[in-house]
């Protein structure tokens, strides 16, 4: 029978825990930073970044119900897990003419308080991390109609790359949509 040979898993997983946790702090440290977190989106020529926290899932474009007498940036709704999500193109919202949609496209479910949509985009690049130092302000006219709903701009070589401010995007009147109005309509 084999003695114990002095092995203390809970002490060496303690001390992994630890180690682990100290190169977390130094990584940090070496940044000399905070990272941002984004989800980068493509709509017509731009990349567009969109605060990864606010983005709950990207989906395939799913079979959309047209709404009738909604605006045109209001492209339908769909049943997400038995909840109707309406779903917003990005484009219009951001002075672009709208696209026709194909099967590449998809949509970014995006939540901010109780507000919940699903953005329509031409592509999703994927996630990137932003340090706050390299963040910088809009020049005065750039961003045009859409200039409101940006927070900054990243500058990466020939490429720029504009922050979306979340919680202006869904607070602007174009994404209510008044059920009172609708029904008066109707009448």
């Amino acid at each position: 029978m084999h003695e114990n040979q002095g092995y203390e898993i809970d002490q060496i997983l303690q001390e992994m825990r630890t180690d682990y946790w100290r190169s977390l702090e130094a990584v940090e440290e070496s940044a000399g930073g905070s990272r941002i977190e984004y989800l980068i989106i493509r709509c017509g020529n731009s990349r567009y970044g969109l605060l990864a926290a606010n983005c709950r899932e990207v989906l395939k474009l799913p079979h959309l119900v047209r709404v009738p007498r909604l605006p045109e940036h209001l492209r339908g709704i769909f049943n997400l897990r038995g909840e109707i999500v309406a779903v917003t193109d990005m484009c219009p919202l951001l002075g672009q003419d709208a696209q026709k949609i194909h099967d590449n496209f998809r949509l970014v479910v995006v939540e901010e308080g109780t507000i919940k949509t699903a953005l329509l985009v031409e592509i999703v690049e994927g996630m990137a991390g932003i340090d706050e130092e390299q963040i910088e302000s809009l020049a005065d006219g750039a961003g045009a109609g859409a200039r409101d709903l940006i927070s900054g701009k990243v500058v990466q070589g020939e490429d720029v790359l504009v922050l979306l401010d979340m919680n202006r995007l869904l607070e602007r009147p174009e994404l209510i949509v008044d059920q009172k109005k609708q029904f008066e309509v109707d009448s």
